[in-house]
């Protein structure tokens, strides 16, 4: 009797980590097909050479009117 209470289909964690890896699963080919679907639109275009970053320091002045 107590063989039968114990199988693995009636405990509540065993289906609680089936549908937690099936969800994974299920989630990563989806977030695979959208990848493969949209893919980067960066790709090809010319990389720019002008730094993201702003300069350490202040110019200096073009002349010597402007402050």
């Amino acid at each position: 009797m107590n063989d039968r209470l114990n199988t693995w289909y009636r405990v509540p964690e065993v289906w609680l980590i089936l549908v937690l890896l099936g969800a994974m699963v299920s989630g990563s080919f989806c977030l695979l097909t959208t990848a493969l679907h949209h893919p980067d639109e960066m790709r090809g275009a010319p990389r720019s050479i002008a730094s993201p970053l702003p300069p350490s320091r202040a110019q200096a002045p073009a002349d010597a009117a402007t402050p």
